[in-house]
């Protein structure tokens, strides 16, 4: 489901990706010790996102230059005693666990059994620390799950499910500005439903192939030549309506820093990665990956 706020290095100056950068092993570290070091394995720009937005409104961090077992041999800017970050970490290992349980409940995945095992002691270590938003993700997934069951063919009914699941978790209660909270509830609440709109039509193919739950070909409605075809440009006009939503959120909000970098990443980089699913690149670029993982494989 997450992969979809992305961020490329020309589009920031070096000075900002630098400042990204510390945040994203900023937020790894921190799972690391508030949750598992397995819980890191699990870590995403998406909720590098939520850790910089949060950070941003609040009192700024201490970043320290430090090695990693990523890069041994060389340090790079960390961002710690940031609460945003620490949130973010939490936010990331629970929802890690719970999308992997959820895959294992629906489709009994051996993949996602195993994966659970991974990041199970990181989840028993933040489920009581992080009770409420465990309820809120616990909740919207399971609603998520039966609309699911039921082969849901609204996809308005089925991405609003998980976009009130976003609109939560970016708007805690460490936001004491009530103006902010909104605004970041409704940034939040438009990511998570392009998101899942976006990552439906860049799975429509495979899903067609696997018979998987998809919303767009749910009841045999809209096949995916149409889905590909004619139904595309209705697709992109309402993913772009979200866009300019979550660009509206943004600039209510009061940034005390990095609003350069949050903003470049919502007015290009997602823009950027709307065009490449849309345009079909995203999945063949996807094949070329496989194809070469497979060439190597026969080699050996």
């Amino acid at each position: 489901m997450f992969g979809y706020v992305t961020v490329a290095k020309g589009q920031l100056t070096e000075r900002e990706y630098e400042v990204f950068r510390s945040y994203y092993c900023g937020v790894c570290k921190a799972e690391g010790r508030r949750a598992s070091q397995l819980s890191r394995m699990g870590l995403s720009y998406d909720i590098t996102f939520l850790a910089i937005v949060l950070s941003a409104l609040g009192d700024d961090g201490i970043t320290r230059n430090e090695r990693c077992a990523a890069h041994p041999m060389s340090r790079h800017g960390c961002v710690r005693e940031d609460e945003a970050v620490d949130y973010a970490a939490d936010m990331g290992a629970l929802l890690s666990y719970l999308k992997l349980a959820d895959d294992w409940h629906d489709e009994r995945s051996i993949k996602a059994l195993l994966g659970m095992a991974l990041f199970l002691p990181g989840y028993l270590r933040l489920r009581k620390r992080c009770h409420e938003q465990l309820e809120i993700i616990k909740r919207q997934l399971a609603a998520l799950s039966e609309l699911e069951k039921e082969r849901c063919s609204d996809i308005d009914a089925a991405a609003d499910t998980f976009a009130a699941l976003l609109g939560a978790l970016f708007s805690p209660d460490m936001v004491k500005n009530e103006s902010d909270r909104r605004a970041l509830e409704w940034m939040g609440y438009n990511l998570g439903r392009w998101i899942y709109i976006l990552d439906a039509y860049n799975d429509a193919e495979e899903d067609s192939k696997s018979g998987a739950y998809n919303p767009f070909l749910a009841g045999g409605a809209v096949s995916l030549e149409e889905l590909k075809g004619s139904r595309k440009e209705s697709i992109e006009l309402g993913l772009t309506f979200t866009l300019e939503n979550i660009a509206s959120a943004f600039e209510l909000i009061n940034f005390k820093r990095n609003k350069s970098i949050v903003g470049k990443i919502i007015y290009t980089s997602l823009k950027q990665k709307q065009r490449l699913v849309l345009s079909g690149a995203e999945q063949e670029n996807k094949r070329k990956c496989l194809n070469r993982r497979n060439d190597i494989n026969e080699s050996i």
